[in-house]
C-alpha cells in the first residue's frame, strides 16, 4: 500500500503531466487524461523487450542481479518512467511516481507474495 505522500495522481506530477499535454497537442482527436494511456507508456514502461534491454543496461552500468523476472520488471518500469518523464536525474536523486503508473506496471508484474517495498526516500 502507497503511503499518502506517494499517493499522487499523474496529473499533479509537473513532469508528468507535461508527457499528457504534449501528447494531447499532437492528438486533439483523441485526448488523454492519465499517463497509463499514453502509447509511449505501453512501450516505455511495459514492453517486455523494452524493459529486458534497460535492464541489461543498468546492470552493465550498476551491477547485481535482481531476484525474479517480475522484479526486475518492476524494478526497470519505475526507472523507465523516471528516465522518460524526468530524464538523467543523477545518483540518489529520487522522484515520487504517480500512483496509476505504479499500479498498471505492478498489474503487469505482479509481486509473488503481493508484498512491494515502496518508494525509498533519499535521506
Amino acid at each position: 500500500m502507497d503511503s499518502e505522500e506517494e499517493s499522487v495522481c499523474c496529473r499533479e506530477i509537473d513532469r508528468v503531466n507535461a508527457k499528457i499535454e504534449e501528447f494531447n497537442l499532437l492528438t486533439p482527436q483523441a485526448p488523454i487524461d492519465c499517463i497509463t494511456i499514453h502509447p509511449g507508456f505501453q512501450t516505455v514502461c511495459l514492453d517486455r523487450y523494452v524493459l529486458e534491454t534497460a535492464y541489461l543496461q543498468y546492470r552493465q552500468e550498476h551491477g547485481g542481479v535482481l531476484h525474479s523476472e517480475n522484479e526486475r520488471m518492476r524494478y526497470v518500469g519505475y526507472r523507465q518512467l523516471a528516465r522518460w518523464c524526468w530524464g538523467f536525474l543523477g545518483k540518489e536523486i529520487r522522484v515520487v511516481l504517480p500512483a496509476c503508473s505504479k499500479r498498471v506496471i505492478r498489474d503487469n508484474h505482479p509481486s509473488d507474495s503481493g508484498d512491494y517495498t515502496g518508494h525509498h526516500f533519499h535521506n
